[in-house]
């Protein structure tokens, strides 16, 4: 009995030594990962629209970003870009975000189109401790600061000041063009709740600056060219020689409202603004069928939004002070669009290594 007693005593002294050492082992391999530079990071750049030229002038900047990083820090990223063809496929927006977290990568940089289908995968990506960035479009206005326990960093465009821009540049071309009086077509791509504030701020700011201009209510075109284009065609109809102008909340609805007014008769004294920038809104701009373009910096924005991943994986800590970086528009317009800086925002692919 003695010896069984001996044995048993040894037993479990032996068993509290190994899990005294194997949690000594968890400990350091939690401590390595939250802190200790690894050779190599697997990042995924989950896109609404494959087929967009501002999302694609984003992943430029995000590219840009992956290479200088390699360089300076001495590290191989592991990148793949993924998402729905188009800005409307929202479901295959969210159903490819859950597929992302399934493939357990070190960080997702991301925009948004539906945001409350996209707060709960947030979630369940940072809760797997996924570095997630939101670029330009996030799960809040940026303003609000809204569910940012559920990323780490937002990079954006405030849509308020985008709106407020957008109606003081219409108001100096109206001005220009000696137009005092009638009636303003509204256009945008989806109604979200982030950029609604671009179609409620430019009404907002439209009020205060030239109240006695009449504006319709808003045609959405579901982000297709083709309805773009059609609202925009009923719009000139409707209202024949009342219509002043049209305000365009997108690049893709700029294009299409671009193509109507192309194609109309709507004379000298109108005047057209959009919102972002590709190539039909380009040569619409040289050509004088659109006045002003909003644009945002997306390479900018792309290029800010994996450099702090990076850090971030990197460093163990995220080396922003703030959550939300508003990186502010500029107005082009045909005078200064040969200049080099607006070159560049204008088509960022210049900058691409």
């Amino acid at each position: 009995m003695k010896m069984k007693k001996m044995v048993a005593i040894m037993l479990v002294g032996i068993m509290t030594l190994s899990l005294a050492a194997c949690s000594e082992k968890s400990d350091s391999k939690s401590s390595a990962s939250d802190g200790e530079k690894k050779d190599s990071y697997h990042v995924i750049y989950l896109t609404p629209s494959t087929a967009s030229q501002f999302w694609t002038y984003v992943g430029i900047g995000i590219e840009n970003a992956m290479k200088d990083i390699e360089e300076s820090e001495g590290v191989v990223v592991d990148y793949e870009v993924v998402g729905p063809a188009e800005e409307s496929q929202t479901e295959d927006y969210v159903t490819t975000f859950e597929q992302c977290i399934g493939k357990q990568p070190d960080a997702i940089v991301t925009a948004t189109l539906a945001i409350d289908a996209t707060v709960p995968k947030a979630q369940e990506a940072t809760n797997a401790g996924i570095i997630l960035n939101f670029v330009n479009c996030g799960i809040g206005t940026g303003d609000d600061g809204a569910n940012e326990e559920y990323y780490n960093q937002f990079y954006y465009c405030s849509n308020d000041t985008i709106g407020e821009m957008a109606a003081e540049a219409f108001k100096k071309t109206m001005d220009d063009k000696g137009i005092t009086e009638g009636v303003l077509g509204m256009n945008t791509n989806v109604e979200n709740e982030a950029l609604n504030h671009r179609i409620d701020a430019f009404r907002e700011k439209m009020a205060e600056i030239a109240p006695d201009i009449e504006l319709t209510d808003t045609y959405y075109n579901g982000n297709v060219v083709e309805t773009a284009q059609e609202n925009a065609e009923n719009i000139i109809s409707t209202y024949g020689d009342k219509l002043i102008g049209m305000y365009s909340g997108n690049n893709i609805t700029g294009d299409g409202v671009c193509n109507a007014v192309a194609d109309s008769n709507v004379g000298e004294k109108f005047v057209n603004v959009a919102v972002d920038s590709d190539d039909i809104e380009i040569q619409a701009l040289k050509k004088g069928v659109l006045d002003a373009i909003i644009v945002q910096d997306a390479y900018a924005q792309g290029y800010k939004c994996m450099e702090n991943a990076l850090l971030t994986l990197i460093k163990g800590e995220n080396p922003e002070s703030e959550k939300q970086v508003n990186c502010p528009p500029v107005v082009i317009t045909k005078e200064n669009m040969e200049e080099t800086e607006k070159q560049d925002l204008l088509d960022p692919t210049r900058l691409q290594k």
